[in-house]
């Protein structure tokens, strides 16, 4: 074991001390009152030693004694000692203070507490400090009183709350003359009183009754300035005239607001130095303020190895926070990573009862391959009992996904909202969250509280709560609706590298929300967020180069996009790539079997869309014809609210495709229905109203969605519409429109369309007559099998009408037409069939 160079000064001193003239040395330091002197101090400790090895009267160094631990003098004489020379100045200083407490000083229980309270590893005892405040109160002593009642008061060094039992034991210490009792009255109004006014008065008044300008709580005025008031010049002045007198809690103060970017007078130098100026005088947390400002930093001076530096000083004092960021460190940072070290710090915080230390293993309990999920959540509730703020919300987020069974929203939100409640910031986001949408349905929103919890987050610098802020803008949900506005908070959180709020950035810019388009901006914004990785961008930047949108069209980038966010399953991507295989986009080959893989991961996803186009599919037979899959397909997008689900299903039950015995016909109308509802009509409805299937029939309603089925470019409605015309069905006939309903049918391959442009034109009915173009296209139709235009084409050739009269001609015709059933051709060659259905 090395040898302690302390100890070999402190005999020295001991030895060199004259008995004779130990009340000399006594006042003479006294009356210095500098005992941030180390000599100073090394040489008080030993007076006390020698008066106590020898006859003189212990009354003579008791204000000695306490000098020795006042105002952290002790913590700045041993903050630099080498372990070594700590484990003798410690031992020594217990060896001391037993001896003034078998003198019956029962302030020496005080300092005793004081002493183990701030004691390095392993030296700090919970349960000896405890010991010794509550003899110390047996006997009456004031500061025993005040320490034990300030700890009652806030529940601290694992004492059960006790406002009133702490206030009481504080109020009797000033009672009996503790000359530290306001500093504990001040600090408690500070801490619990909600009006500043009243918290800035009991400040003034504390400070008005020091006598001495190093005495006032020029630390607590500053922190009231710079957190309850935010006046940060107020507070940079009181600060430094904290600082001017030698105040380590306000130096502690500067320089954290420094090192924060919320002073920008000083530079970081000069941070950093008034944080280990602080540490020195006995502020422990000051390490781990420069522990966490070296490990978090973007800036010149950001450094793994100072930090680890600096937190382990702060370790060294029991510091419980600086014990989580050295096992975050040495878990997580891929530079110095060590597991066995990160879990011996871990272990020792949680052993030490801290929160953070419960929910940092719960944490990592959840991360793996197959997590422990009772295990975490035993961790977290402990944590949350302690009072952390990041276990309710983990808590809320595994209730809300269902890891103890159904998920619990009501419960989620409980969880969140106590999060919020102690601060932390997701627990705010998702509180404001869930009162914009509401918890399980929109009627239990609430858009005051929403905006409220929003900008709290915000204030926190919450980039989540500004994209939500900006929905709330977007749609008017607790405010005006300004898309300005919106605009502005999606372009902060892009600013702050938010993937989302690029993309919708990139929208903005997209669709002119603003005014006029900016389509080579919406691609940047687009190519920023897939730059983070985010494959809704990657999804844009392939969809920008498919559609050139604000940029050169190039397919092999469009593709290359795609695919890269397809590898994650992005179902947005899983779409165009099915779509690009079915069109053949970009030389891609046609693939039945790539197209339907590509749409079911999709629609596998919940892709109303996409389990659309896999009942289309499995309806017409991409890879096979499945009337029971299509269905099983075409239910759940129709469930999601896809109208052309529904017409589909509508098309199903209108027309039998599957050949049903006992079709179900009137099952349609409810299906068209629902899509006419979302706007969305082809001539199923008409149909339905013209015939009376599953409704009344009614011609003038089965007019009007013909009308509307054929605008919006329904082929078979456009038919339909000009058959409408023509026999006046729900209208007047009219022969123009007729003909230019059905020709646009027609050429858009309606065979029933084709037959009656050709009779329209062989007749002259609704256009000028054309013999040659109405032979041409009724010979075209006949050929495809159509009965009618087959029997009209025997009748031309009978009669000679736009063709040579050819009876052996005209009788061919009459001859397919009654093999498909015409009943007038059958008449006419001998042979009769069932009549053709139309459906």
């Amino acid at each position: 074991m090395s040898q302690s160079i302390l100890e070999n000064q402190y005999l020295y001193l001991y030895n060199y001390l004259n008995n004779h003239q130990l009340n000399e040395e006594i006042q003479a330091l006294i009356n210095e009152k500098n005992f941030f002197n180390r000599d100073n101090w090394l040489k008080g400790l030993a007076i006390c030693d020698k008066v106590l090895n020898s006859d003189m009267a212990i009354e003579d160094i008791k204000q000695l004694y306490l000098k020795l631990y006042d105002k952290n003098s002790n913590l700045y004489f041993s903050s630099r000692l080498n372990q070594v020379d700590y484990d003798f100045w410690f031992k020594k200083s217990e060896e001391i203070n037993d001896h003034f407490l078998k003198c019956n000083f029962s302030r020496a229980y005080a300092e005793r507490d004081y002493m183990l309270e701030t004691a390095r590893r392993p030296y700090r005892n919970r349960e000896k400090e405890r010991e010794c405040l509550l003899k110390g109160i047996e006997m009456g002593d004031a500061a025993c009183m005040a320490i034990q009642g300030y700890n009652l008061y806030f529940a601290m060094r694992r004492e059960k709350e006790d406002k009133e039992q702490g206030l009481k034991l504080i109020l009797k210490s000033k009672e009996l003359g503790y000359e530290r009792a306001d500093n504990f009255l001040v600090n408690i109004t500070y801490y619990t009183e909600k009006n500043n006014t009243k918290i800035l008065s009991a400040i003034e008044e504390f400070n008005n009754t020091r006598k001495e300008e190093a005495e006032k709580a020029h630390h607590l005025l500053g922190e009231f300035y710079l957190y309850k008031e935010e006046n940060l010049q107020k507070a940079k002045e009181i600060l430094e005239e904290g600082i001017k007198n030698n105040c380590p809690y306000s130096k502690y103060l500067m320089g954290i607001t420094i090192l924060n970017d919320r002073i920008s007078d000083y530079n970081k130098s000069k941070g950093i130095e008034l944080l280990e100026d602080a540490y020195n005088y006995g502020v422990i947390y000051a390490a781990n303020g420069l522990g966490r400002y070296y490990s978090y930093t973007q800036d010149e001076n950001k450094s793994i190895e100072k930090s680890i530096f600096w937190h382990e000083k702060a370790h060294l004092y029991y510091f419980e926070d600086s014990m989580i960021e050295l096992a975050r460190i040495y878990l997580y940072d891929e530079t110095v990573k060590d597991e066995e070290k990160g879990t011996i710090y871990l272990n020792w915080a949680e052993k030490e009862g801290n929160a953070r230390a419960m929910s940092e293993k719960a944490y990592i309990i959840l991360s793996e391959e197959q997590p422990n999920v009772e295990k975490a959540k035993e961790l977290l509730e402990k944590a949350s009992e302690l009072g952390d703020s990041y276990a309710p919300y983990r808590l809320g987020l595994m209730y809300e996904s269902g890891n103890f069974g159904d998920p619990d929203y009501y419960k989620a939100f409980e969880l969140y909202k106590l999060a919020a409640d102690r601060g932390h910031i997701y627990g705010i986001e998702l509180v404001g969250h869930y009162y914009r949408v509401g918890i399980t349905k929109a009627e239990e929103a609430d858009p005051e509280k929403a905006i409220n919890y929003l900008n709290m987050a915000i204030e926190k610098g919450s980039d989540y709560a500004k994209v939500e802020l900006a929905i709330c803008y977007e749609v008017g949900f607790g405010v005006e609706k300004d898309n300005q506005k919106a605009y502005d908070l999606f372009k902060a959180a892009a600013e702050n590298g938010y993937a989302y709020a690029y993309n919708k950035v990139g929208y903005y810019e997209e669709d002119g929300i603003l005014g006029e388009k900016n389509l080579e901006r919406a691609f940047e914004s687009f190519q920023k967020a897939a730059q983070l990785d985010d494959l809704e961008g990657v999804y844009n930047v392939g969809r920008s180069y498919k559609y050139a949108i604000g940029v050169v069209e190039n397919p092999e980038l469009a593709l290359e996009n795609y695919k890269k966010a397809a590898e994650y399953s992005y179902g947005d991507a899983l779409i165009e790539l099915a779509l690009s295989y079915e069109s053949e986009y970009g030389g891609l080959e046609f693939d039945a079997q790539k197209i339907m893989d590509y749409m079911t991961r999709a629609a596998e996803q919940g892709y109303s869309f996409a389990q659309y186009k896999v009942g289309y599919y499995y309806y017409y037979g991409l890879t096979e014809k499945d009337f029971e899959k299509a269905l099983e397909w075409l239910h759940r997008s129709y469930e999601r609210g896809y109208p052309y689900a529904a017409l589909l299903l509508g098309d199903y039950y209108l027309y039998n495709d599957a050949g049903e015995e006992n079709p179900q016909y009137d099952k349609a109308f409810d299906y068209y229905k629902t899509a006419e509802l979302q706007g969305v009509v082809s001539e199923g409805l008409g149909i339905c109203y013209e015939y009376g299937i599953g409704t009344e029939e009614n011609s003038s309603q089965a007019f009007k969605y013909y009308t509307l089925g054929a605008e919006e470019g329904y082929t078979a409605a456009k038919y339909r519409l000009g058959s409408a015309y023509k026999f006046g069905v729900g209208t007047d006939e009219n022969q123009v429109e007729a003909f230019k309903w059905l020709l646009q049918a027609a050429e858009e391959g309606n065979t029933y369309a084709s037959f009656y442009t050709a009779m329209m034109l062989l007749e002259g009915e609704g256009t000028n007559q054309d013999l040659e173009k109405g032979i041409s296209t009724l010979t075209q139709v006949a050929d495809e099998g159509h009965a009618d235009a087959q029997f009209e084409l025997g009748n031309c050739y009978l009669i000679g009408k736009g063709v040579l009269e050819d009876n052996v001609t005209a009788m061919m015709w009459y001859q397919k037409a009654a093999e498909n059933g015409h009943e007038q051709a059958g008449k006419i060659v001998g042979k009769r069939k069932n009549k053709w259905k139309l459906f």
